[in-house]
């Protein structure tokens, strides 16, 4: 799989229950997950989540669903994982799930 999409953009944000649809943090608008990359793309490198980190605090690991908080974490994880700079919460989307009732 390439890694030039919008789920490998530093400026995409994923729905944490539906990763392939999100927010472009750019273009301030909801999208699904594209092949197509725009004129904004940047890559999430080491180096780019590093800043992130510094930054904000925490990084997110969609293959685990962990929360990163160190850099040495963030090592491990970066290596065969999906680390993003964050993620989006749809508070309705367990309401809405099935409960089995």
């Amino acid at each position: 799989m390439s890694n030039k999409s919008c789920f490998y953009c530093i400026h995409f944000k994923p729905n944490i229950h539906y990763p392939f649809l999100g927010l472009c943090t750019i273009k301030d608008k909801n999208i699904v997950e594209r092949v197509e990359i725009c004129d904004s793309y940047r890559g999430s490198s080491l180096e780019e989540l590093k800043k992130v980190l510094k930054t904000q605090g925490w990084l997110y690991c969609l293959t685990c669903r962990k929360t990163i908080v160190d850099e040495e974490e963030l090592e491990e994880h970066v290596r065969e994982h999906v680390v993003i700079s964050g993620v989006i919460i749809d508070e309705a989307v367990p309401e809405e799930a099935p409960s089995g009732d």
